[in-house]
């Protein structure tokens, strides 16, 4: 018998403890969001739609692999007398979401901040610290995203930080709201309309739509209706609820394109955390260690649980 000492033992199950702790979900915050005016939305469209149920036989096809784009989303700037201003991308064709998201007071002064700080050279997006970026943002993401369909269950898959989203159509409510906490992807469930996939998410994290964009809160609620247009094309048109952040409901267009090359290309595990040397530092700035500094993680060097575990 390895006698082993009690220093390392000790060391070990406290490592074991913190992981487990790590892996529970956090139920410190129960979900008070209302969603009542985009639930009664969602239910109408239920309602009148056809072919609520699915089918394999009838399940459209999105295989392939696909692209966003956040070119679709109408961006504010600053004009040179501070205030805000719209910039709507060539991209974006959509006149039903060329209206930059309608903000409320709090949330204009939380924009207005950002691109101040980035005119001082102060730019920092959690993204870059390995945070995932979350639902809705999720959508507006230019990485590769692939959508695995069944009739009671859809998955979309993000390469981005391998996000999955998950749709669940057996017939299933939300959360109950003494159970629910904020998730980085939401709690989504949803229903076909012919073709149409529509979707109702709520028990999001707040975040941003992009790193130099308008802000979300945590009480950020949606309705998609997500279809394939052509061969091509895969279109969500999204509506936006926050009564924290949003003055009115806010709809707003996204296509997602297929990719064709290369004709094998594959979507690969992408883990943010291996090789992430960004941090934020003390002028609220985006900060790359360099080999060399304090703080350094070199991504070829095991760590101090790996070395306890031989």
């Amino acid at each position: 018998m390895i006698n082993i000492p009690l220093s390392i033992k000790v060391r070990a199950i406290a490592i074991t403890i913190s992981t487990c702790l790590c892996l529970l979900p956090f139920q410190g915050h129960t979900q008070t969001v209302d969603f009542s005016e985009s639930w009664a939305a969602y239910q109408a469209m239920k309602a009148h739609a056809s072919n609520k149920s699915m089918t394999w036989e009838r399940l459209p096809d999105w295989s392939g692999v696909w692209t966003g784009s956040p070119d679709y989303l109408p961006y504010y700037r600053l004009s040179s007398d501070g205030k805000l201003n719209v910039r709507v991308s060539a991209k974006n064709t959509f006149e039903s979401s060329k209206q930059a998201a309608p903000l409320t007071p709090a949330y204009q002064a939380k924009a207005i901040k950002v691109l101040q700080d980035r005119t001082k050279g102060i730019d920092w997006d959690y993204v870059s610290n390995c945070i995932p970026a979350g639902f809705p943002r999720w959508v507006v993401s230019h990485y590769l995203k692939e959508f695995a369909l069944t009739p009671n269950l859809v998955w979309m898959l993000n390469e981005e930080q391998s996000e999955v989203r998950r749709i669940y159509m057996d017939g299933r409510e939300h959360t109950p709201r003494d159970e629910a906490y904020p998730l980085y992807e939401g709690d989504s469930v949803g229903f076909w309309d012919g073709d149409t996939l529509v979707v109702h998410t709520v028990d999001n994290k707040e975040g941003t739509w992009d790193r130099s964009a308008a802000a979300y809160s945590d009480q950020v609620n949606t309705i998609e209706r997500i279809r394939k247009v052509n061969k091509d094309v895969i279109e969500d048109q999204m509506t936006v609820y926050d009564k924290m952040a949003l003055t009115k409901p806010w709809t707003v267009t996204f296509q997602f394109t297929r990719v064709t090359e290369p004709s094998d290309l594959r979507i690969r595990m992408f883990s943010c955390n291996e090789n992430n040397n960004v941090v934020q530092d003390e002028t609220g700035n985006s900060h790359h260690v360099l080999p060399g500094e304090v703080g350094y993680k070199d991504p070829n060097s095991l760590s101090e649980n790996s070395q306890l575990n031989k």
